[in-house]
C-alpha cells in the first residue's frame, strides 16, 4: 500500500525530475504551491456595463506569437493592416513556456491511453488558469493540491485497468504479460517497453525503462517485506511501475525540447522533434494523444519538415476525436462554454425553458463543425444563410420544416429570416453577452473588438459612474442610456469604440429573441465597427458583413487558433506581425481547413526557442 510518506517521497523526487526536464525549457515554474492564472472566458458579463469584463481573461502582452510558414509564405511582402499597423515579419520572437496537459488534455488522454470512461480531472483537478486559452503556458501553474489529486487518480486508472478482465482487450493492451514473483522484472520490462512509449508520446531509452522497472521491483520488495501479506507484492510493483509512468512529467507535461535539443540561453531557433510534432498536432486538433498513424509518421520523419501535415490535418478533422478541437477551442473562443451560466430572468421572459437552453450550446458547435469539415471559407462564420437546429430551436426561430419534437440538429435555412449574421445571430453570443434581465451592447461590442478583429479595448478607468438602467414606461431604451453614460468624459473613450458595434445587435433581446422595441420604443440598430464616427451599418447582418470586409478578420482567426494550438500568445508587435505573415494567403478566399493547414505548417508551431 501507498503511504502518505511515499507520496511525499515520490511528490519530492517527481518533482525534482520535473526540474531536471525543464532546465531545457524556458518559463517554467518550479512547482508553485498553488494558484492558477486568470480564469476569464469570452463574452461574460460582470456586474454592470464594463467593457474590461467582455474580453474574458488576461489580455496580457505575453510573449507568444509565431511565424510564417516554413514553405511559401515566408519571405512574403505585403502592405501593413489595420490588425497591427505594421508590415508583417518574419518568426517572432516569443517562446513557449513548458505546460502541462490542462484538464481536457488529462481526461482525453487516460481515455485515449488507457481506455477508462472517467474523467478525473474534471472530477477532482483545481480548475486550470486561463489566459485567453486555457492551453497557454504561461497560466497552466502547478501545485500541491493538484499533484494530490493526480496521484489519487493514476492509483484509481491504475486499480481500475488491473481489475478488468484478463481478456478484456484494454487491459491485455497494457498488460502484454502476466507478472508472477519469479518473472516481475522481466514482465514489467516487456510491458513497459510498450507502455511507455504511448504514455510519454516519445521513443524511450532502454535505461528509461530500466528505471522504471527498478521503481516496480522495489515497490514489490518493499510490500513483502512490510506489508505482512496485506497487498500481494507483485500486484504493488506492477502498480508501481504504472503510476511511476503515469506521474512522470514526461507524461503530465508538453516536453518540448526541439532536435537537437535546444539551448534555454540561446534564443536561436531549433525545430522539434518529428514526435513533438506529432503530439501538437494531436493536442491542437484532438486535445489528445497521438495515435499509431501520427506515431507512425513521426517514425518515417514526415512531420517535423511539414510535408506530411496537411494530409495528417485532414485526416485528423474527419476523425471523431475532432469534437475536442470544438468543444474546447471553439468552447473558448465563442463563448460555448459560457451556456452554463445563460439564465434569462422567468418572469421577464417565460417564453424561455430548459429545453431551449440546451439547444444553445449544440448550435454552435455543429454549426462550426460543419464550416471544418466542408472546407468553408472563414467568412461563412457571419455570412452563412442557415444553421443548424433541433425543433425546439427552430420554433424559437420561427423556422418551418423541423417537427418540434425532433432532439437532432440539422441544417437549417435562415432565408428570408433576421438572423443573417452567422455566429452573431446564434443564441450563443447573444445571450451570454447579455444579463438576466436585458442586453449589453457594451460586451456585445467588447466581444466583437477582442475575438473577432482582435483589437481588444482598453481596460476602464478605476472609477467608472454607474450605468442608469431606464425603468419601464420611460420611454427610453438602452442605447439611450448608454448615450447619456458616454457623456461622461471617464467613459466616453471607450464606450465612443465599443457601443456603436452593440448597438447593432439591439433587434435581439436578452435571450436571444428577434424584437422591433425596447421599453415599447422602435430600436435604432445603427452603428459601426469603426467607433461613432466610422461608416454606419444596420442590424446584425451589417454588422456581420463590415467585419469579414475588415482586414483585421481573416489574422484574427489565424491569431486565436495559433494562441490555442501553440501554447502562447501572440500580442507583442513582432508577433502581430508574424501573424499576419501567416494569415496572408488566406485573405482572399481562405477556407477552414487551409487556416488549420497554415497554422499546423507555419514555422511557429514546428519551432521552440530559449533565450530570457
Amino acid at each position: 500500500m501507498w503511504t502518505t510518506k511515499d507520496v511525499i517521497g515520490l511528490r519530492s523526487r517527481w518533482g525534482t525530475a520535473l526540474l531536471v526536464v525543464s532546465t531545457a525549457c524556458t518559463g517554467v515554474s518550479s512547482l508553485p504551491p498553488s494558484g492558477g492564472g486568470t480564469t476569464g472566458t469570452p463574452g461574460q458579463p460582470g456586474s454592470q456595463d464594463n467593457p474590461g469584463t467582455a474580453t474574458g481573461g488576461s489580455t496580457g502582452t505575453g510573449t507568444g506569437t509565431t511565424a510564417g510558414n516554413s514553405s511559401a509564405v515566408s519571405g512574403t511582402t505585403m502592405q501593413s493592416t489595420q490588425f497591427g499597423s505594421i508590415p508583417p515579419g518574419p518568426l517572432d520572437s516569443g517562446r513557449v513556456a513548458m505546460r502541462r496537459l490542462n484538464n481536457h488534455e488529462y481526461d482525453a488522454t487516460v481515455r485515449d491511453l488507457l481506455g477508462t470512461a472517467t474523467t478525473p480531472a474534471a472530477s477532482t483537478f483545481p480548475p486550470d488558469g486561463v489566459d485567453e486559452y486555457d492551453t497557454v503556458g504561461d497560466a497552466l501553474s502547478y501545485s500541491d493540491k493538484l499533484f494530490a489529486e493526480q496521484f489519487a487518480a493514476t492509483t484509481a486508472l491504475v486499480n481500475e485497468l488491473e481489475a478488468r478482465p484478463t481478456t478484456d482487450p484494454l487491459r491485455t493492451a497494457v498488460l502484454v504479460c502476466t507478472p508472477t514473483a519469479s518473472t516481475l522484472s522481466t514482465c514489467l520490462n516487456q510491458i513497459l517497453t510498450g507502455f511507455m512509449p504511448k504514455a510519454w508520446r516519445r521513443p524511450v531509452t532502454t535505461a528509461e525503462v530500466t528505471t522504471a522497472v527498478t521503481v516496480g521491483t522495489a515497490a514489490s520488495t518493499a510490500a513483502g517485506a512490510t506489508d505482512a501479506g496485506a497487498t500481494d507484492p507483485v500486484t504493488a510493483g506492477l502498480s508501481a511501475a504504472l503510476q511511476y509512468v503515469l506521474l512522470s512529467p514526461n507524461f503530465l507535461y508538453h516536453v518540448e525540447l526541439g532536435n537537437p535539443v535546444y539551448n534555454p540561453t540561446s534564443s536561436a531557433v531549433t525545430t522539434l522533434s518529428d514526435y513533438e510534432v506529432a503530439s501538437r498536432l494531436a493536442y491542437f486538433l484532438w486535445s489528445s494523444m497521438p495515435d499509431a498513424q501520427l506515431t507512425t509518421a513521426a517514425a518515417m520523419g514526415t512531420l517535423a519538415n511539414a510535408k506530411g501535415i496537411p494530409a495528417q490535418v485532414t485526416r485528423m478533422i474527419a476523425d471523431p476525436k475532432f469534437s475536442g478541437f470544438i468543444n474546447n477551442f471553439v468552447g473558448q473562443w465563442l463563448g460555448v462554454q459560457n451556456v452554463a451560466d445563460v439564465s434569462p430572468d422567468p418572469t421577464m421572459f417565460p417564453n424561455v425553458d430548459q429545453p431551449l437552453i440546451d439547444a444553445i450550446a449544440p448550435e454552435t458547435n455543429t454549426f462550426v463543425q460543419a464550416l471544418i469539415t466542408n472546407d468553408a471559407p472563414l467568412t461563412e462564420l457571419l455570412t452563412a444563410n442557415y444553421t443548424y437546429a433541433n425543433g425546439r430551436l427552430a420554433q424559437f426561430y420561427g423556422l418551418s420544416g423541423i417537427p418540434a419534437t425532433q432532439t437532432t440538429f440539422t441544417k437549417a435555412s435562415l432565408a428570408g429570416t433576421q438572423r443573417l449574421g452567422g455566429i452573431l445571430t446564434q443564441e450563443t453570443f447573444l445571450t451570454t453577452t447579455s444579463f438576466p434581465t436585458r442586453t449589453s451592447p457594451v460586451h456585445r461590442g467588447a466581444y466583437v473588438l477582442s475575438w473577432l478583429v482582435c483589437s481588444p479595448p482598453a481596460p476602464p478607468p478605476p472609477v467608472v459612474p454607474a450605468l442608469v438602467v431606464p425603468d419601464a414606461g420611460t420611454g427610453l431604451t438602452v442605447r439611450d442610456a448608454l448615450n447619456l453614460h458616454a457623456t461622461s468624459p471617464a467613459c466616453a473613450g471607450c464606450h465612443n469604440v465599443i457601443d456603436p458595434i452593440g448597438f447593432t445587435f439591439e433587434n435581439f433581446d436578452a435571450t436571444g429573441a428577434y424584437r422591433t422595441t425596447d421599453n415599447s420604443v422602435t430600436i435604432d440598430a445603427s452603428g459601426s465597427l469603426d467607433g461613432i464616427n466610422g461608416p454606419q451599418v444596420t442590424g446584425a447582418q451589417g454588422m456581420a458583413a463590415s467585419i469579414v470586409a475588415d482586414p483585421r478578420f481573416v489574422p484574427c482567426v489565424v491569431k486565436q487558433a495559433m494562441t490555442y494550438g501553440i501554447g502562447r500568445k501572440f500580442d507583442l508587435t513582432d508577433g502581430v506581425s508574424y501573424v499576419e505573415t501567416v494569415a496572408q494567403p488566406l485573405n482572399s478566399g481562405g477556407t477552414w481547413q487551409s487556416a488549420l493547414q497554415a497554422v499546423a505548417t507555419s514555422q511557429a508551431f514546428l519551432t521552440i526557442r530559449g533565450g530570457q
